[in-house]
């Protein structure tokens, strides 16, 4: 019976968390990283884990449309969502939010994010 209440469970959660609308990043693209799943030296997570992180930054915003945002940092330290270059009419609920961390000084991390309102289903953002 367990089997049956975790299928109709995960069903429901899908159906709900599709219908539930805001702003978030709908498309990343890292600088001089080709794919997902390559790895970069000098940071210390994988391409894939930052964009999971990426995936889970609370954003609140007046504005319906698509913009452009932009993340550019050079190592060694941490980045956070405090690292994230917003227009005006965008607002991050949490500044604090680990995005990756820089181990070394000669590393630059520059992200480009395009961020829209919409459902926030589970869709992909690269």
């Amino acid at each position: 019976m367990k089997g049956q209440a975790d299928t109709i469970g995960i069903a429901m959660r899908v159906a709900l968390l599709g219908e539930i609308e805001g702003t978030c990043i709908i498309r990343t693209k890292f600088e001089k990283i080709p794919h997902e799943y390559s790895t970069v030296v000098g940071i210390q997570e994988l391409v894939h884990k930052i964009l999971m992180n990426l995936k889970e930054i609370v954003l609140r915003s007046n504005f319906y449309g698509p913009c452009d945002v932009l993340i550019c940092v050079k190592g060694p330290g941490y980045v956070t969502t405090q690292d994230i270059l917003l227009p005006s009419y965008v607002e991050i609920v949490d500044n604090t939010q680990h995005i990756t961390s820089l181990m070394e000084p000669i590393v630059r991390l520059a992200i480009c994010c395009v961020l829209d309102y919409k459902s926030r289903g589970i869709e992909d953002i690269i």
